[in-house]
């Protein structure tokens, strides 16, 4: 009788396990579509009960609002907005710059801090005191009027954009450092040590063993440098810029528009929830084992 009992419970753990398994996607989705429609009518509700477009407009509006900002119909009296197309590029232009340049000095560093404990010593701190600092109390020190502190000549880039460009390198670095750094230092020493035993040099350990193992972390750590790197951009050009995404939300509240402040922000959270989403379906492609380590032990993203 026992027996059957945990013959049949078992039986019912395999159908729920399995069942959870099949219908993960479909649950996400369904999940994401019905929180979707209940924020947009607790929206409406909230918007008709304050009955305010000023504070907040009703989801019409703003919809409406963004299908006229997409056509390039600006609202008059918001100064030197550009077209859609060129503020679209502009943010993407300076978040791409800034994601590669971060990624280019950020992976070097983490990996010399987490394969060195002298590197570690000496540039940690300075590390650990800069990402303290609130990002955003640098942006005076990277621009003066309407020039640049670093001479355009020194990088031969826009002048106009050099400032921008740095703020979201500044936002994303530490970010992928921090991770690089991890990922290299979880390395496990019984690989470094195989490695070292059929005469593997440094050079050779770092591309067969420790940068392979270290990868899933430091791919994670560019996803979300990704996304520090549009956050950078938006807040630079609501602040340095004369055009962009970030200077048209300003330029749109600046005359009391706040419909077309919303649909800025709409284009704005769309951006950034592409750029996180495809990296991470590409790094659950690329590290499948992760994944299945991740379901095993239980755990959620």
């Amino acid at each position: 009788m026992e027996r059957r009992n945990l013959v049949a419970q078992e039986v019912i753990v395999e159908q729920r396990e399995s069942w959870i398994d099949l219908n993960t996607i479909q649950a996400k989705v369904i999940f994401t579509i019905v929180s979707i429609l209940l924020f947009g009518a607790i929206w409406e509700l909230a918007a008709k009960l304050i009955n305010n477009h000023v504070i907040l407009p009703t989801p019409i509006s703003s919809f409406k609002a963004l299908y006229l900002l997409i056509q390039n119909k600006i609202p008059p009296g918001a100064a030197g907005v550009g077209s859609f197309e060129s503020m679209l590029l502009q943010t993407l232009e300076i978040t791409a710059i800034g994601f590669l340049l971060s990624s280019a000095v950020g992976i070097p560093i983490g990996y010399l801090i987490g394969r060195w404990r002298a590197a570690e010593a000496i540039i940690d701190p300075w590390i650990n005191a800069l990402y303290a600092i609130p990002m955003v109390a640098l942006i005076p020190l990277l621009y003066f009027g309407s020039g640049s502190l670093i001479p355009v000549s020194v990088f031969d880039y826009q002048g106009d954009l050099l400032p921008d460009v740095l703020v979201s390198f500044i936002m994303a670095v530490f970010t992928i450092i921090i991770n690089t750094y991890q990922g290299v230092r979880l390395v496990s020493n019984s690989l470094v040590e195989v490695g070292k035993a059929f005469g593997a040099s440094e050079n050779q350990l770092t591309r067969h063993v420790v940068i392979p193992a270290a990868l899933p972390d430091i791919v994670a750590g560019m996803r979300l440098g990704l996304g520090r790197a549009l956050l950078g951009a938006i807040i630079a050009e609501a602040l340095l810029s004369t055009n962009g995404l970030g200077y048209a939300m300003l330029a749109f509240q600046s005359i009391l528009n706040t419909p077309y402040m919303v649909a800025t922000i709409m284009v704005i959270a769309f951006i950034g929830f592409v750029l996180l989403q495809t990296p991470k379906l590409i790094e659950r492609r690329l590290f499948k084992w992760k994944e299945t380590e991740r379901i095993k032990r239980g755990g959620n993203e």
